[in-house]
């Protein structure tokens, strides 16, 4: 294997060589991205020629690479035929990997033109490609600290504040829908007695429901919702009471927003570009977008538009944040990468791909060529950057 390219300005790298070759000296946990667009059995090289079936032993072990060296929460997009993803969607299950999406590429109708007598025909023209999109988190929010996260506050143990509201509602004998009636509201009570997605009442809301207890609630020498610590004393001891109140749970919530934070980070990235879904249309790659030569003939039959690796890069990992791409091909994704950065510094990602080169065409220097700015790739339109 030899590296071809480095990038100054992302620290993508690009290798011509065995992908698993590249992939061994990669660290354990080092990406967050993996995108796999290999063999898709089609029988139109010499490195495709496998049937369908042979597809998930073939792709084992590039996905025991990924496996590793991808972050214990992480994406995965994985393109293929229709056949051919069906065939590898269970090893990918198998391997921890959890189903999000199947992508859909419509290439639309001019995809036909010139290549098929639709007289002829036994079964419906293909114009698609598919790409699974998986997730695999360390974290799940059903198992640990999600779960607490989404209560804040008010299912911890040390948040007193919450069983002390329900006591002093309950010493006054009302009910919880008597805390909506006091407040003018419908259901509000609900976040401030019970657990789920608790908070603390605003402090127009304390009054009005301290106001309510002490003309419905049982006669009672200290006033409900004012704490026995500011009781007797002087000055207001309600307000004296929600400041004691307000200063804990802000204390609280502080510590659970810090944690939330960590726990948002160490998920896997997704960003949903708008008015963006699973159907992906756009034509065959041609014109100024097509990889060429240098003396201008086009490469590479089944290139993919450079919009849909720079999609799944933005919208699946965070900026500074390492991709593997196995199956360089025409670089989409090292490109990508290299026009994110270009044109929005702060939002750069590192790409490392591989590239074989077995079909004797050279795809890596004209990529390169684009990655540096020198290639026939246009300038991203304002629009793309919507992604």
């Amino acid at each position: 294997m030899e590296l071809k390219y480095r990038s100054p300005l992302t620290g993508s790298e690009v290798w011509q060589g065995d992908a698993r070759q590249v992939a061994a000296q990669l660290p354990d946990d080092s990406c967050t991205l993996a995108i796999l667009d290999g063999p898709y059995a089609m029988q139109k090289a010499e490195w495709d020629r496998l049937r369908v079936a042979d597809l998930p032993e073939w792709y084992r072990p590039h996905l025991e690479d990924v496996d590793r060296i991808c972050a214990p929460s992480a994406s995965l997009y994985f393109w293929n035929t229709a056949d051919g993803w069906a065939a590898v969607h269970p090893l990918l299950l198998s391997m921890g990997w959890t189903f999000r999406a199947l992508i859909v590429w419509d290439k639309t109708v001019a995809h036909m033109a010139g290549r098929v007598d639709t007289v002829g025909l036994r079964t419906w023209f293909d114009i698609t490609e598919v790409c699974g999109f998986y997730q695999r988190e360390a974290w799940a929010p059903s198992t640990c600290a999600g779960s607490e996260i989404a209560y804040a506050a008010g299912a911890d143990d040390r948040n007193w504040i919450r069983p002390w509201l329900c006591e002093e509602w309950k010493a006054a004998g009302l009910k919880r829908s008597e805390a909506d009636r006091a407040m003018g509201t419908n259901g509000m009570a609900g976040h401030y007695f019970g657990a789920s997605q608790w908070g603390l009442p605003t402090w127009e809301a304390y009054q009005a429901m301290a106001a309510y207890a002490a003309e419905h609630g049982a006669p009672r020498d200290r006033p409900y919702l004012v704490h026995a610590d500011y009781w007797p004393g002087d000055g207001d001891h309600l307000r004296a009471t929600y400041d004691h109140l307000r200063a804990t749970y802000d204390h609280l919530r502080a510590e659970y927003d810090h944690l939330r934070a960590e726990y948002e980070a160490s998920r896997p990235a997704f960003t949903c570009p708008l008015g963006v879904g699973n159907v992906w249309t756009a034509p065959t790659v041609a014109g100024a977008d097509r990889l060429r030569s240098e003396d201008g003939a086009t490469l590479h039959p089944c290139q993919k538009p450079v919009l849909f690796a720079e999609r799944m890069i933005r919208a699946s990992t965070r900026p500074g944040e390492t991709v593997w791409a196995p199956f360089g091909g025409t670089l989409r994704e090292a490109v990508a990468a290299e026009q994110i950065a270009r044109a929005e510094p702060a939002e750069a990602r590192r790409v490392i791909t591989s590239e074989l080169n077995l079909d004797g065409v050279d795809y890596i220097g004209p990529a390169l060529r684009q990655m540096q700015g020198k290639g026939t790739l246009r300038a991203p339109a304002k629009q793309l950057g919507l992604w």
